[in-house]
Order: C-alpha cells, then structure tokens, then sequence
C-alpha cells in the first residue's frame, strides 16, 4: 500500500532521472575534456599508414608505375584497397591535393572502393617519379581504422550500453531505498493521525523512528507530544466532568431536601427560602469559578501593560480589610523605587493574586500574619506569599495546584478548591510558574513567577 504512494514514485523517478542524465553528462564531459592521449589503435593505424605511403612514394619516386605494381602485389589484398595513386604534370597546392579527384593510375584490383557522402580521412603524400610526373599518394587510413575496430553500434548520447545498463540499475536501487526510506515514515505519521482521529489517544511514533535522528524523527517527536498533550487535555476533561458532577450533588441535595420540608412544614418557609438562596450562591460562585478556570486554560488572553505593585497592593487592602474579623495580620514587603511593569491580562493576574492571599487567610488562625512579598532579579518577578498555618502535607504539595484538591483541616472553611487552580492557570498564560512548599517551621509558601517586561 505504502508502495503505491505518489510520493514514492515521485521521489524513485525524480532522483532516477537525475541520476542517469547526470552519468551521462559526466561520460560527455570526461569524453569532451579528458586526458587527450591517442589511443592505441590510433598509434598503430597512424604507424601502418605512415609505413606503407612511404613504400609506395619509395617505389614511384625509384621505377614509377610500373615498380609500384610490383610493390602492391606484395601487399596483402585487403591493404591494397587502402591506396590510390592520381598524377600530374606540375606539383599540386595543399588546397588542390585535398580537393583534387581521385583519378586511379593503379589497375582495377588495386583502386580503393567508392565511399559514401562522408569523405574518408586519408594520409596524403606528393612525389617526383623518375620521368618528372608528380604523383599523389592517397592512404584511405579511415577505412583502415574501420577495418580494424569495426564501427559501434548506435549509443544513447554516444555512452558505452554497459555503462548506461549499470547508472540505470545502480539509480534505481539508489533511488528506490531513498523514496522507501522518506515514504515510509510519512506513511506511518499518516496512520498515527488516522488514530488520533478514531480517537486513540495512546497511539506513539517515535519508538518506531528513533533511529533515524533526522528531521522525520523530530516530527514524530512532535506528533508524540501534541498526542500527549491531547491525552492530558481529555483526561482533564473526563475528571473536571466527574469532580463537577459530585461537587454539584451536595448542593443540589441540600436544595431538594429545602423543598421537602417546605412541602412538609409551611412554618419553616422563611429558613428553607434562606437555605435555598445559600445553596443558590454557592453553586453561582463555583461555576463563575469554572468559567474563569476555562477562560484561562482554553482561550487567550487579553494584555496589557500594568503596575503589578499596584495591583498586589490594591489586593492587600482588600484581604486586610476581611482580616479585621479574624485578627490576621498582613504584611506587605516591596521596594517601591523599583520599576513593577509587566504585560498581560491585569484582571485574571489580580484574581490568582487574590486567590492565593485568601487561600492564606482561610488557612489562618487569629492573631497570625501572612506576609506577602514582591521581589524580582533580571527575568521575573516573584510574589512570594507565606501564612502561618499548618501547612501541607509534603506528599500532597504537588496536587494542591489540581481543580478541586481541598485540605482537610479544621481552618479550611468551605470551598471547592478551585482558587488555586485558576491562579496556576493564570500563571502559566502569562509565561511564569508557580509552587509551595512548607515554612522552615510551620505554614505554607506559595510563590508566584512572572516573566519581567523588557523595555
């Protein structure tokens, strides 16, 4: 299946094409621009040549015609075919002796055979005889050459057939494993978004190509993450669905059970109505709570350049003034000449700033303190907020930053453990992170890291 691919075939035949043109234009050139030596045949058909017109002009120049038949009966018949002798009355020009027509002096037996269109390279030679003629001696070397390597067949682009049988094998495995190679993994990346999209979630590529340590295995590492990341994001869903459903039914059943005793009892009409408006709130703050939950975990958020010192300040005079009934005090620590400007969303950072200081608050004993700093080096700023309550368990410190994670503690009060949740959300929209840990000796510390805005 995966061989019937259009990019398999595009990537073979591609790279087989450039393959065979790019052979033959390397024959072409070394052919053209390589060492220019004679080869040997040329030497030994130059040297035969060269040998016998010097024989026949020795024996024209000596005893004329009648000595050159006598020499060319010593010559193998083959070879006689290969001299022509003309005469004439004055020497010839180089020009004329190329031009001149071949008019045989030799008997029949030994005129060179007619050619075709192509005129025959040939060997020329002009002599005196011994009565003054001028004769011209023509040795037909082409047809010696011919003779001797017979003519090749028709080749494509003048390249030797054996080599165009071995670039065209040789391209075609080359280029065969190369498109297998790229095809097959762009094939298994197709499957496994085939997966994703039935919705199998557990689906992994990278264990399949981790070998490779290319380009292709750094898309399947992607594709490993997005998948991941979509695995956590489901199981999110599934558990906030869950966690929603249970912490709806309290409230829900305290509203029925409102109901009944007023159908039971009209006398208690005014306490069930208050009862019922109770529940009613609470389960309108807990879905504000998810709303806000959702905004900052599924959408972007809206920024803009704010004072953060003004803004942790603004939610100490809030929390200090709820604290009056508890008698907690807060305590605010800043340098106030420091520039506290950052970008992003000042609404959602008051609300995880609040979340947490009333988190603090709610865990706190009267007569306690929490302190809230705000400090910061060359990349972030960190508000740093710390009570002195009894703290967290240090096995449960990493899921206290979970939707709907409560501690059980007499000071805990009622809530659905969602503040710190968004504030963790709010905190990883604007680039930063946030952690707690317990005091050195009682109490919580929950840090909030915000990058710093570079002018």
């Amino acid at each position: 299946m995966m061989m019937r691919g259009r990019l398999f075939w595009k990537i073979l035949l591609g790279f087989w094409l450039t393959f065979l043109v790019m052979s033959q234009l390397l024959w072409l050139s070394f052919s053209l621009y390589g060492e220019r030596h004679k080869p040997l045949e040329e030497i030994v058909v130059s040297r035969i040549a060269t040998m016998q017109t010097e024989l026949v002009a020795a024996a024209l120049q000596h005893g004329g015609l009648g000595e050159l038949n006598d020499v060319m009966l010593l010559l193998p018949q083959k070879e006689q075919k290969y001299i022509s002798v003309t005469e004439s009355p004055l020497p010839l020009s180089e020009q004329e002796l190329v031009s001149a027509p071949q008019n045989a002096l030799l008997d029949e037996a030994f005129a060179p055979e007619k050619r075709g269109a192509q005129r025959a390279a040939v060997v020329i030679k002009q002599i005196s005889g011994p009565t003054g003629k001028w004769y011209q001696i023509r040795y037909d070397a082409e047809r010696l050459r011919s003779e001797f390597r017979p003519p090749r067949p028709i080749e494509f682009l003048n390249v030797p057939v054996p080599f165009v049988i071995i670039a065209g094998v040789g391209g075609l495995l080359f280029s065969s494993v190369l498109a297998w190679s790229l095809a097959r993994p762009l094939s298994q990346i197709r499957a496994g978004f085939d997966q994703v999209a039935q919705g199998d979630l557990n689906v992994r590529l990278l264990p399949v190509m981790h070998k490779r340590h290319d380009e292709i295995s750094d898309v399947a590492r992607d594709f490993d993450s997005m998948v991941e990341r979509l695995d956590s994001l489901a199981s999110a869903r599934e558990q906030l669905l869950h966690d929603v459903s249970h912490e709806l039914r309290s409230p829900l059943a305290r509203l029925q059970l409102a109901i009944g005793l007023i159908r039971q009892n009209t006398d208690n009409i005014e306490s069930s109505l208050q009862r019922i408006e109770r529940e009613a709130l609470l389960m309108d703050k807990m879905i504000g709570e998810l709303l806000t939950l959702s905004r900052t975990e599924h959408s972007g958020i809206e920024e803009a350049y704010f004072d953060l010192l003004g803004l942790v300040t603004a939610v100490v005079n809030d929390t200090r003034y709820e604290a009056q009934v508890t008698g907690v005090e807060i305590l605010l620590t800043a340098d106030e000449k420091e520039d506290y400007t950052i970008k992003g969303n000042a609404e959602l950072m008051r609300r995880a700033v609040d979340n947490v200081m009333r988190n603090a608050l709610r865990f706190s004993a009267p007569t306690q303190q929490v302190s809230v700093s705000l400090i910061g080096n060359e990349q972030e700023w960190m508000i740093q907020v710390a009570d002195q309550g009894p703290g967290v368990e240090k096995s449960k410190l990493s899921s206290i930053f979970d939707p709907f994670i409560r501690v059980d503690s007499p000071l805990s009060g009622k809530g659905y453990g969602l503040g710190l949740a968004i504030a963790r959300k709010v905190v990883l929209a604007h680039g930063g992170h946030i952690e707690a840990e317990n005091g050195e000796q009682c109490g919580l510390v929950i840090r909030l890291c915000v990058p710093r805005w570079k002018a």
